[in-house]
């Protein structure tokens, strides 16, 4: 369940949360991301009591685990759920689903789900995956994107499938591209989380009409494959990993 902290680190500086805003990880897990996005209004010289944390986690054992991380880390006030997002999205406002400023995660890989009965079947314009062969992926981005805020912007980790697989999966990324919200797809190095030596990706989506002027019609791709120390069970983010990674991004250009 665990995310390693350089890459959370780097996932929190990509997409800047700041004071006032609502942070979301719909896969909230020990709660490490809102944690990160905390310190990092901190570090930046914002105010972190009025940074707003929500989370969801749909095993009991480690959402207890989360909300006592959250005391340990001096947070009091995080909204964390227990329930599988996907089946019963929790954090509803007038009936409808909360909107946020940031949504920030890395769900579980390729899960097995059931499309029957699916709470808020609204959230998915662009189609449904098969509810067969693990494959719910792009229904937690789709997810993701329907609770955005008009500014809104998710940072999302992802199995490298999710960029190549057919048929429902197409048609899926297809809408989202069309809408033009994908921003920035980054293939990070393998082996840099734990129990999967898979390499993975980081998508950051923008809500509809939100990019900046400059990037509206394109798709930035940064091959950071190589961007690792190479250790003997695992690979590491190292600092200037993430400085030369997140200086990408935020140039925007061909190098």
């Amino acid at each position: 369940f665990y995310t390693p902290r350089a890459v959370v680190r780097m996932m929190v500086r990509l997409v800047k949360p700041d004071a006032g805003m609502r942070v979301y990880d719909p896969c909230s897990g020990s709660g490490g991301m809102l944690i990160l996005s905390h310190d990092h209004v901190a570090e930046h010289g914002g105010d972190p009591r009025n940074l707003r944390l929500y989370g969801q986690e749909s095993n009991g054992g480690v959402w207890s685990m989360s909300k006592m991380n959250m005391i340990l880390h001096g947070i009091m006030d995080a909204d964390l759920r227990n329930a599988d997002t996907l089946a019963d999205p929790a954090h509803v406002e007038g009936g409808e689903l909360m909107r946020f400023d940031r949504v920030i995660t890395n769900p579980p890989f390729s899960q097995n789900y059931s499309a029957e009965g699916i709470a808020f079947p609204e959230r998915f314009p662009y189609g449904v995956c098969p509810d067969s062969g693990k494959k719910a992926d792009l229904m937690f981005v789709q997810h993701m994107i329907s609770v955005l805020r008009p500014n809104g912007t998710v940072c999302t980790v992802m199995p490298h499938g999710v960029l190549f697989r057919g048929g429902a999966e197409r048609a899926i990324r297809k809408g989202i591209i069309d809408d033009d919200l994908l921003d920035a797809v980054i293939g990070l190095a393998p082996n840099l989380f734990y129990g999967t030596g898979i390499p993975a990706c980081v998508l950051v989506i923008r809500a509809k009409n939100a990019k900046p002027a400059e990037r509206r019609g394109k798709v930035l791709f940064i091959n950071a494959d190589a961007e690792c120390r190479s250790g003997r069970a695992q690979n590491y983010l190292e600092p200037e990993h993430i400085e030369k990674i997140v200086n990408a991004y935020d140039r925007y250009a061909d190098i």
